[in-house]
């Protein structure tokens, strides 16, 4: 069975989000000061995550703000030492609200890859202030005042047995991509192969191995599409099973919050072993110029190392 975490916000329980890691003792001290049993945001850490956000070009996003929280498990005893520091903005205008916005916000911020310690600041901007309540956590930065958590779970806490099943379903959903990742290997190797012989051979011999090649490396480059369309897969599975869209939700329909807390749950394994980053990787390199080159064969088997 699966382990809820709750929360109490103005005297009512909401259900969190599912998180996969294995407890700390404590709050990540880089990020929050703890005085007896209370946790504030540390003063550098606030002034850096502001001035952050005014190196954003396209918007000032602190004036447009009419919140900024920090979320998830760096709220938690769950957090790791490279968990995100998720900030989410919500917008004092809710009809300037466009996916443009939110999507180039927070790719420039995953391009800027602004550490604090080892920790990203990761910048969304958020349509649903709801859906932040339900987070492990969440604490309003200018006010000071946690809005939901901190969440701790107990010393003995074991996501491994809480989301066996999830694990389960995992091995399924990830089958596909295992046996991609299988095919891509054996296309970029037999693409090295067929060419340092072709460095061994005359010109004649060349030519009429030419079309080999170009075809191994189509191969390459159609195993990187079909890769990149399981991920397409991974996160309408995550989408589909729509997160409780508030409080009320969360807590009257049990089997809604149950199916989006495992998918997310799954969602963050996929992340952890790999997939995720390595796959945005191999489609990188098809983007940057529209296909595979034969100088970028040897980068597809760097990537798919961080598989093992």
């Amino acid at each position: 069975m699966f382990e809820t975490v709750y929360h109490q916000v103005h005297s009512t329980e909401v259900v969190g989000e599912s998180s996969i890691d294995f407890p700390q003792k404590d709050l990540c001290p880089q990020v929050w000061n703890k005085k007896g049993n209370s946790y504030t945001l540390r003063p550098d850490v606030k002034s850096e995550i502001l001035k952050f956000l005014e190196e954003y070009p396209q918007e000032d996003l602190q004036s447009i703000a009419k919140s900024i929280r920090i979320v998830g498990s760096i709220g938690t005893n769950q957090y790791t030492p490279v968990s995100d520091i998720d900030v989410h903005i919500t917008l004092k205008d809710t009809t300037s609200f466009s996916e443009e916005l939110q999507k180039d916000v927070l790719k420039w911020s995953r391009e800027k890859n602004h550490l604090i310690g080892k920790h990203p600041i990761e910048v969304y901007i958020q349509s649903n202030p709801n859906q932040d309540l339900m987070s492990d956590s969440c604490y309003d930065v200018k006010s000071g005042v946690w809005c939901a958590g901190p969440s701790f779970v107990e010393k003995d806490h074991d996501p491994y047995t809480n989301f066996s099943g999830v694990l389960d379903d995992l091995r399924s959903s990830v089958s596909g991509a295992d046996e991609l990742f299988g095919e891509l290997r054996r296309d970029s190797l037999d693409f090295k192969a067929i060419s340092d012989a072709m460095s061994r051979m005359d010109s004649e011999q060349k030519e009429a191995f030419k079309q080999r090649l170009e075809s191994k490396l189509e191969e390459i480059q159609a195993d990187i599409e079909k890769l990149y369309a399981e991920k397409d897969v991974w996160v309408k599975k995550r989408r589909d099973a729509s997160k409780p869209t508030s409080p009320e939700e969360a807590l009257n329909d049990v089997e809604k919050a149950k199916k989006w807390q495992d998918a997310n749950a799954e969602f963050k394994f996929i992340n952890r072993y790999n997939y995720l980053r390595v796959i945005d990787n191999l489609k990188k390199l098809i983007d940057d110029d529209g296909t595979i080159t034969p100088g970028e064969v040897d980068q597809v088997r760097d990537l798919m190392k961080d598989m093992m």
